[in-house]
């Protein structure tokens, strides 16, 4: 991850909700966030620019890492729904990465009962 000189909290709820800023500073602020791994500020970044690029990229990135959680907030972000193959696809990166919770909310999500009810029993026998 690279270091750079990031807003702290006020400063970003400032640039985002209070100053007029314009698109192409909000995507380049949004970049940033990137290069310093904290996806879910770029999300919001890239979300107030209406920067459909920057999300569908982030989208695929968070499916990759199994991060059910990312994935769920760029949904948000482009307004739209997953299709049950993509959320299954999550799911099993998740599973593979032994992000169980994920695992089981993605296949739930995908319509994959059997599977979050065989990973949910294999996380409580390994307890």
């Amino acid at each position: 991850m690279a270091k750079t000189n990031l807003p702290d909290y006020k400063e970003k709820q400032k640039i985002l909700y209070r100053d007029n800023t314009s698109p192409t500073t909000l995507i380049a602020y949004g970049d940033k966030y990137m290069e310093a791994g904290r996806i879910s500020d770029a999300i919001d970044f890239y979300h107030k620019a209406d920067h459909i690029e920057g999300l569908e990229k982030i989208r695929e990135m968070v499916v990759t890492d199994g991060d059910v959680m990312e994935f769920q907030h760029t949904l948000n972000a482009l307004n739209v729904d997953a299709s049950e193959e993509e959320w299954n696809r999550i799911g099993k990166q998740a599973l593979e990465l032994k992000k169980y919770t994920f695992a089981i909310h993605a296949f739930e999500k995908g319509g994959n009962s059997p599977m979050a009810e065989k990973i949910k029993e294999e996380v409580q026998q390994a307890e």
